[in-house]
């Protein structure tokens, strides 16, 4: 049985009174839940309010409120659902940093070592102060239009959360100076390569929080299309 617009609102008003305010997250849950519920409507004749309040009752644990503070910080709550999505995306995140940064400082290592230390730093250090300020002023208009926006996804919440951590990032490298002060022609080739490492994590990790903002961006556009 084809559900009506006005179940349908019904549907989507109770998600949004549980906290199920994220407009990727809604989406998905409400399709499930409608479809579910008009299932049960054809099989057991029942009325709307009977099959929906007994549908709701059943996805009544994932849309408790909760969180993850080791991979979403302390202060981030949201539905488990919303929270299980964003901490296999967080975990996704954290393995993609460690590959990206291990072939990073292996790179760096293995260049700096070859065409010689000195012009390889100063031809790298234009390279890096270009993209960390790229990413800044990136991040700056995107958190701004994010925060303004009527729009709310867990994507874009969570960059709220992290995004500021580039600005930290771009202080901590002393990007304007000496992006690279650790990496030397008088240290080995490990020490170079564990420097680049860490330079290298918190360079892809500032990067990663940028494709959260894409995301949010993605999805807002295709609900205005929608």
């Amino acid at each position: 049985m084809k559900l009506t617009n006005q179940q349908i609102a019904t549907i989507e008003q109770t998600l949004v009174l549980n906290g199920v305010v994220y407009e990727d997250i809604k989406l998905e849950v409400l399709d499930h839940i409608a479809s579910e519920v008009e299932a049960i409507m054809d099989a057991e004749q029942d009325a709307f309010e009977t099959v929906f309040k007994a549908v709701l009752k059943k996805w009544k644990n994932v849309l408790q409120t909760t969180s993850n503070s080791m991979w979403l910080g302390m202060l981030f709550h949201a539905p488990q659902i919303a929270v299980d999505k964003l901490v296999a995306y967080s975990k996704k995140q954290a393995l993609n940093v460690l590959l990206l940064s291990t072939v990073f400082a292996s790179s760096l290592s293995i260049l700096g070592h070859a065409i010689g230390i000195e012009l390889f730093v100063t031809i790298l250090k234009v390279i890096l102060i270009g993209l960390f300020y790229a990413m800044a002023i990136t991040t700056s208009v995107s958190l701004f239009l994010i925060w303004q926006s009527s729009f709310k996804t867990t994507f874009g919440r969570l960059f709220l959360f992290r995004g500021w951590v580039v600005f930290i990032f771009c202080y901590m490298t002393n990007i304007q100076n000496q992006p690279l002060k650790q990496f030397d022609a008088n240290h080995t080739f490990i020490e170079n390569f564990i420097s680049c490492l860490l330079y290298g994590f918190q360079f892809f990790y500032s990067y990663c929080q940028m494709t959260m903002a894409f995301k949010h961006f993605k999805i807002v556009s295709k609900l205005k299309h929608a």
